[in-house]
């Protein structure tokens, strides 16, 4: 994977790790979330460039997710 301008941090890493504990718990473990935070991030790059609306839906559903919780 390629993915010029972004490293996954150890604070993204530990959070999705978190994130994975509670909801895939088979994967909860630092490569698999290394990979899964730049896969996220190709596929949010790559809706956007097919359609840019959806992105925009798909980050209003995340934030309302995230005021949930």
């Amino acid at each position: 994977m390629n993915m010029t301008g972004y490293t996954p941090t150890d604070k993204d890493i530990n959070a999705m790790v978190r994130d994975l504990e509670k909801n895939d718990p088979k994967n909860a473990n630092p490569l698999y979330a290394r990979q899964m935070l730049i896969k996220m991030k190709l596929m949010y790059r790559e809706i956007g460039r097919i359609d840019e609306e959806l992105l925009h839906e798909e980050m209003e559903e995340f934030k309302k997710e995230q005021d949930k919780s």
